[in-house]
């Protein structure tokens, strides 16, 4: 299956973000950005999460780092709920 890629800067005009600020979350480890022929660009699943790491980072004020703990816990919360559904399941 090929996977789409959108513009970086495309993004930012439509969403009113830095390009800094994406390439910072890519430095990060949040979100993948691929090169091409020197254009940068992100995969179109993932522009969800990286509206909501704008939103956090420009309404909430939170920093790279509080984006990543953030990010980081919500996943640990949707492992911990799925272990528990396995666990519900196995019992009944």
């Amino acid at each position: 299956m090929e996977r789409t890629l959108v513009k970086i800067i495309d993004v930012c005009r439509s969403c009113r973000i830095e390009s800094t600020f994406v390439r910072d979350l890519h430095e990060n480890g949040l979100i993948e950005l691929v090169s091409v022929e020197e254009e940068e660009f992100i995969y179109e699943e993932q522009l969800t999460q990286l509206e909501q790491y704008s939103t956090w980072h420009y309404d909430l004020e939170l920093n790279l780092q509080g984006i990543d703990v953030v990010q980081h816990l919500l996943n640990r919360i949707a492992q911990l709920q799925l272990e528990l559904s396995r666990m519900k399941n196995h019992i009944t």
